[in-house]
């Protein structure tokens, strides 16, 4: 009876045996699994942040690398800039050129060129920084000097001759310093002990000794006379300006010639403008002046008659002045006056072939007369008068080397007398009788 029931419930026992081994064994193998994925997962998981992190480093090297270049935007021209990014401006100096850096070139990109992803295990290169400018300028030849120049006031003295190069210092004032070598276009000089070089254009003078106090003095005086010494190696030719009359005119007498009995008086003050009233003395000492700058700069000697308007020179004297100092040129630097207020022009003035003073001189005179006229035409544009030959101007019949008188302009004319007193208009001119006389000597 008891076997019978035993039998009967044992299949039913077996059953949840087995039933149970099945959800142990099921238990087991899901715990096994989930051991095996959790470090998959963790693998994974660190791999994408990873990436993650990696991906911001390269954007920011790329930020890094974009600051770089915007640096070197900013610092890798090499226009005229002084040290403190000032632009290096002083009188007449020439801007400088920028360099041809390539501040274009944009950063290698790691996307596929076909529109693609992003290429695998091809990291972004990190491009070198453009290096700035250094103050090395192109080679110039320079010829060996010992000798002393002026300059101009407020320029620059640079480490190397160009503008690319760093400002030594600026000279507020005109200075007197040592020079050790010439180029056309930049000058070598020692200052404080320092080799630079300073534009060429921007020296005024050239001389054998230096000053006490360093500061220039103008040129090398004599009573009234300035000397200027042309710029670079000479041309070897020596010009004498004279700007025509003086603030107070001297009526007193003197010979119209040399061994003369016929008298004229000493000298006038000349005109002056019809409309401004300006006097044509300080008009011609403005152009002479001008002039002077630039013959110097050609590379002429120019003798002053004077370089201020409070003098006492007659015009015989003016002449000896030029002949004193070898002139091979005497340009006499007028403005002309009319009462026919319409008459306007340019004009030059010289002897004739029969001057019994100087009739010797009149071919030369009448070439460095009609140099200077046409010249001064093509430069600014105005009416070409005449060359006016006369044996009536004492400067002229006192002269021993080629002599011209240029009037500029009529100060009575008001459209004229405008130009005459512009500034562009005076270097017009200026360029004009420089061109004339350049002529003249070839």
């Amino acid at each position: 009876m008891n076997i019978n029931k035993i039998l009967k419930v044992m299949p039913y026992v077996l059953g949840g045996l087995i039933l149970s081994l099945i959800v142990v064994m099921i238990i087991i193998k899901i715990g096994e699994k989930e051991q095996i994925q959790t470090p998959i997962q963790t693998e994974v998981t660190a791999q994408a942040k990873t990436g993650k992190d990696a991906g911001a480093d390269e954007a920011l090297g790329e930020q890094s690398d974009k600051s770089g270049k915007d640096a070197t935007d900013d610092t890798g021209k090499t226009g005229s800039k002084t040290t403190d990014g000032q632009p290096g401006n002083s009188e007449n100096e020439p801007i400088g050129v920028e360099a041809g850096t390539d501040n274009e070139s944009s950063l290698i990109s790691n996307e596929d060129p076909t529109g693609g992803s992003e290429v695998e295990d091809e990291p972004l290169p990190t491009p070198s920084a453009t290096p700035s400018p250094t103050p090395t300028p192109v080679e110039l030849i320079f010829e060996d000097k010992d000798d002393y120049v002026e300059t101009k006031s407020d320029v620059n003295l640079r480490v190397g001759p160009s503008t690319d190069t760093d400002i030594v210092t600026n000279l507020k004032t005109a200075k007197r310093i040592k020079r050790t070598g010439y180029n056309e276009k930049w000058t070598r000089v020692v200052y404080e002990d320092k080799e630079c070089y300073i534009y060429t254009p921007l020296v005024t003078g050239v001389f054998e000794e230096p000053t006490e106090d360093g500061n220039a003095t103008g040129g090398k005086k004599t009573g009234t006379v300035t000397l200027t010494q042309g710029v670079g190696t000479p041309n070897g030719h020596i010009v004498c300006i004279d700007p025509g009359h003086q603030t107070k005119g001297n009526s007193d007498k003197e010979p119209l010639g040399p061994g003369s009995s016929e008298m004229k008086a000493k000298v006038s003050s000349g005109t002056s403008g019809n409309t401004t009233g300006h006097p044509e003395y300080k008009l011609n000492l403005t152009v002479s002046l001008k002039l002077r700058d630039e013959l110097v700069a050609r590379g002429y000697t120019v003798v002053m008659t004077r370089d201020v308007n409070d003098v006492d020179i007659s015009n015989s004297e003016r002449a000896k002045i030029a002949a004193d100092a070898g002139a091979q040129a005497f340009v006499r630097i007028h403005a002309n006056s009319s009462t026919d207020t319409s008459v306007n022009g340019v004009e030059t003035i010289c002897m004739t072939n029969e001057n019994k003073y100087n009739g010797e001189l009149y071919a030369s005179s009448r070439k460095l007369s009609d140099a200077v006229l046409n010249n001064v035409v093509s430069s600014t544009g105005a009416k070409k008068r005449y060359v006016w030959e006369t044996d009536t101007m004492t400067g002229i019949n006192w002269a021993e080397g080629p002599v011209t008188i240029l009037e500029m302009g009529y100060m009575s004319n008001k459209e004229e007398e405008e130009k005459l007193l512009d500034d562009d208009y005076q270097n017009k001119i200026v360029l004009g009788i420089a061109d004339g006389i350049d002529e003249y000597f070839k």
